[in-house]
């Protein structure tokens, strides 16, 4: 009986997945945008939790989409490493080398006890944003999605600018622990509440180019993060509300 169950839940699971993947190709996004950039905390921040983001934002817009990281991510002294492997990882997700850049600020070190000033993260995102004439932020929410007070700056340094230039932020909402390791059964609990929200679904090749590029963050491929990657809801889906 329990075998009948599980092989149900998994058909279903399988089928909502597909529907949801194969519903992103026909969605009109809800702006129009030339420059994306993707405001991240530390090197594999783009794989773990805005892998769907960037597949789709590649798949279904024109925009040129950038990805910002505060730090090079270097708590373990792996810095050097790690801003190669974020290079890397962002190629096999369609970001060239040259929209990509990892920022070394002696106030922006990588560490939950390091505090980073929102003002730092702030004119560090302008010094950005400026030349690359960025119209749109996406970051994380207030929470950081796993709570590492380095994502939760890069909220608030983010807001702060996109509030001061006009910019539209959108950020990634953090979701109850119970649904964060449910992968693709996610998709079946709705979300209510948030009006100006965009869900971005991979597809079942998205998600693999998304595991690929993970793949390159070698320095970082404990046994704990094969099982994030597997079960993780965010390699799956990524929902986005607007900030401002």
């Amino acid at each position: 009986m329990l075998s009948v169950v599980l092989s149900l839940t998994c058909i279903v699971s399988l089928l909502t997945y597909a529907y949801f993947s194969i519903a992103q190709f026909g969605k009109i996004l809800p702006f129009t945008t030339n420059n994306v950039l993707i405001v991240i905390a530390h090197p594999d921040d783009e794989c773990m939790f805005f892998g769907p983001t960037l597949t789709s934002l590649s798949t279904l817009t024109k925009a040129k989409v950038h990805v910002l990281c505060l730090s090079t991510g270097n708590a373990d002294g792996l810095g050097t490493l790690r801003k190669k492997e974020l290079v890397k990882s962002c190629q096999i997700l369609g970001v060239p080398a040259s929209r990509v850049k990892s920022l070394d600020h002696p106030g922006l070190q990588d560490g939950m006890k390091n505090k980073w000033d929102p003002t730092i993260v702030s004119q560090s995102i302008g010094e950005y944003a400026v030349k690359q004439k960025i119209d749109t932020v996406i970051t994380f929410d207030g929470q950081g999605v796993s709570g590492h007070a380095n994502h939760i700056a890069a909220y608030h340094g983010s807001k702060l600018y996109a509030a001061k230039h006009g910019l539209r932020l959108y950020r990634l909402e953090t979701i109850p622990l119970v649904r964060k390791y449910i992968g693709i059964l996610d998709l079946m609990i709705p979300n209510y509440g948030q009006r100006e929200r965009m869900t971005f679904v991979s597809t079942p090749i998205s998600y693999l180019i998304t595991h690929k590029a993970m793949r390159h963050h070698q320095s970082q491929l404990v046994w704990f993060r094969w099982l994030y990657v597997t079960f993780s809801r965010y390699m799956f889906v990524n929902d986005l509300i607007m900030e401002c």
